[in-house]
């Protein structure tokens, strides 16, 4: 039954002079955009034979009607009756008195209220005896349809009539009483009469059709919307991730030109070393001649002006074939000078040019098909008991399977200790040396689990999760997620799994109902649970552990929150025909410093009571 607070005060007032509608001055009228206002307000806002909607501001040009084309719309009326009823009954007149008496009862025929006196006096009339009538005690806990109105026909003459036809034909198109089918509406000329409750179940199941059809587009458009949020977070996410890889291309590009700068300068000091070594071999080779000519030209002068002929004779071949020889020794006789120089090939302009070019920045349209339906599938093998290893450890008819981090699969952003135990993110910069792999993650900024867990039995494990709030958060930020998925390839698909229809994800998320970092269970992108984490400004620290209880038998995901105790969701329904991978990521390392450590194995000493109980 509809509640009086589950009327809007707006639907019960113009939208123009707030004024409550009534049947007089401010009666109720339907625009085709579906707003309604007093016709009062409507007079006032009609330009000519245009019509403004002051909402929409979709225009209405009108016929000679004016404002009277557009349909009364008589429910409002109803359901303010109904409200005064249940807030202010002490407040009703009677309608057929001048004496303001208090209303004590409700005709449903002539729908009015009347006192005491008039309600007998109502009684008694022959017109009116068999008019059914209710209190007004018995009003206050009935439901508004006990207003609805029967319209009757206003055509001179037909007047109280009640509309029980509707006259189909095309220039007709409206309610008929029982005189009108014979006076105006004749079926000899053209008029269809129907009778009111087959046009009126007619009309409902159109409506009903569009309904349905509507409702799958809002439903279609929700998904949109909530995946809309999601590409939003996943926008800023991308950004972060091209802008590291701007910085590491362009770092490598430094660094080729660096490696390039040293290569000329290594190369220019060997040029030059060579030319001067050259060049100091020339200038001595000239010293060394000068030197000698000088010398034997002052031992010639000496002989020949110092010696007796007798003397110098015996002597001049010697001084001869000296000077002779050193008159063939031959060098340039002019200087060439090779110095080195340097052309700026492929820079300066040449280079501007290259470097505008550089980098190319594009989108990528991936078209995400929404389907609503719900169920398995994929088929797998059934019965593939999870193969016990070195560490592993039973706890009652539950197993702890010991397994780690994937060192294979762990994305370049993100780091792992030495034991594969602990998973952290990185801030700006941080790129992993990693070996190459073909199960490496592109997009998911974590890491996937070494071992799955398979159908049938229970299995428990638990991660530890401590992160540090550097730069406060807003309503995108994601911080970390843990889930299990059945298909390891559909990891990698997007940024997180819980908005896969095969994964069930328990992720940390700001909140905009809370204001805060909220824990959410998620499935199918579908938001299941959500409670408070923490708050998200700049030094804030957490520090819990979580524990996951895979029941493939019962298939069913237990999340605890084992530092305070209590169990968080219970995800029903998984899908164990496939192996069930433990996925962990963790996101926004400019705002957040996060490390996820795992408990497996031995390293489980009990299973937390509250648990046991699921």
């Amino acid at each position: 039954m509809l509640r009086a607070e589950d009327v809007k005060d707006e639907f019960l007032l113009c939208g123009i002079c707030t004024k409550e509608f009534d049947e007089e001055i401010h009666t109720p009228r339907v625009l085709p955009c579906l707003h309604t206002f007093c016709q009062s307000c409507m007079k006032k806002i009609l330009k000519g034979n245009l019509m403004v909607c002051p909402f929409c501001k979709v225009e209405y040009a009108l016929p000679s009607d004016g404002i009277y084309v557009f349909p009364k719309d008589s429910t409002r009326r109803n359901l303010i009756e109904f409200l005064k009823v249940r807030k202010r009954s002490s407040d009703i007149l009677c309608k057929d008195c001048p004496d303001d008496n208090i209303a004590a009862d409700f005709c449903k025929e002539c729908y009015i209220f009347m006192c005491l006196d008039c309600t007998r006096a109502h009684r008694r009339s022959l017109a009116s005896r068999t008019h059914p009538t209710i209190d007004i005690k018995q009003l206050q806990t009935s439901g508004p349809e006990v207003f609805r109105r029967k319209l009757k026909c206003t055509k001179p003459g037909h007047e109280g009539q009640p509309l029980v036809f509707y006259c189909t034909k095309k220039e007709c198109d409206q309610l008929v009483c029982t005189t009108c089918t014979v006076c105006d509406h004749d079926k000899t000329k053209g008029h269809a009469i129907v009778n009111i409750k087959d046009i009126h179940s007619q009309k409902t199941a159109e409506l009903n059709k569009v309904f349905k059809m509507l409702q799958n587009d809002v439903n279609t458009a929700k998904m949109i919307s909530q995946q809309t949020e999601q590409e939003l977070l996943n926008i800023d996410i991308k950004e972060y991730e091209i802008e590291q890889e701007i910085e590491d291309a362009f770092e490598a590009c430094h660094k080729a030109l660096d490696l390039r700068k040293q290569e000329l300068k290594s190369k220019l000091a060997a040029l030059c070393e060579n030319k001067k070594s050259a060049m100091i071999y020339r200038s001595r080779h000239i010293e060394t001649y000068i030197n000698d000519v000088t010398n034997a030209k002052e031992f010639a002068s000496s002989i020949t002006n110092h010696a007796d002929p007798t003397e110098f004779i015996p002597l001049h071949l010697t001084l001869y074939r000296r000077l002779k020889m050193l008159t063939g020794q031959k060098f340039k006789k002019t200087l060439q000078v090779e110095s080195p120089s340097f052309e700026p090939v492929k820079m300066n302009d040449d280079f501007l040019r290259f470097v505008t070019g550089m980098g190319q920045l594009s989108t990528v349209v991936h078209t995400r098909k929404l389907s609503w339906k719900r169920g398995r599938t994929d088929v797998g093998t059934t019965g593939a008991r999870t193969p016990s290893i070195e560490g592993d450890i039973r706890l009652g008819d539950i197993l702890c399977p010991e397994f780690v981090y994937d060192p294979d699969t762990v994305h370049q952003y993100r780091k792992i200790s030495e034991d594969l135990k602990s998973l952290q993110n990185q801030s700006l910069g941080y790129t992993a040396q990693l070996p190459h792999s073909e199960r490496r993650l592109r997009k998911y900024r974590g890491v996937v689990g070494s071992r799955p867990f398979q159908h049938p039995g229970k299995h428990y494990f638990e991660v530890h999760v401590s992160f540090k709030i550097h730069k406060q958060l807003d309503n995108v930020n994601f911080v970390f997620e843990i889930g299990i998925i059945n298909r390891r390839s559909d990891v990698d698909s997007g940024h997180y799994v819980y908005d896969h229809r095969n994964a069930w994800s328990f992720c940390a998320q700001h909140c905009e109902e809370h204001k805060q970092l909220c824990q959410w269970c998620r499935h199918d992108g579908r938001n299941l649970a959500h409670v408070p984490l923490s708050g998200i400004d700049a030094g804030t620290v957490v520090d819990v552990t979580y524990g996951f209880l895979v029941d493939t038998d019962r298939r069913k995901l237990v999340v605890a929150d084992c530092t305070n105790q209590r169990n968080l969701y219970t995800f029903t329904n998984l899908e164990v025909t496939r192996p069930l991978w433990p996925v962990f990521g963790c996101h926004w390392p400019s705002k957040v410093k996060i490390d996820m450590t795992l408990r497996t194995g031995n390293e489980i000493q009990d299973i937390p009571a509250h648990l046991q109980s699921e």
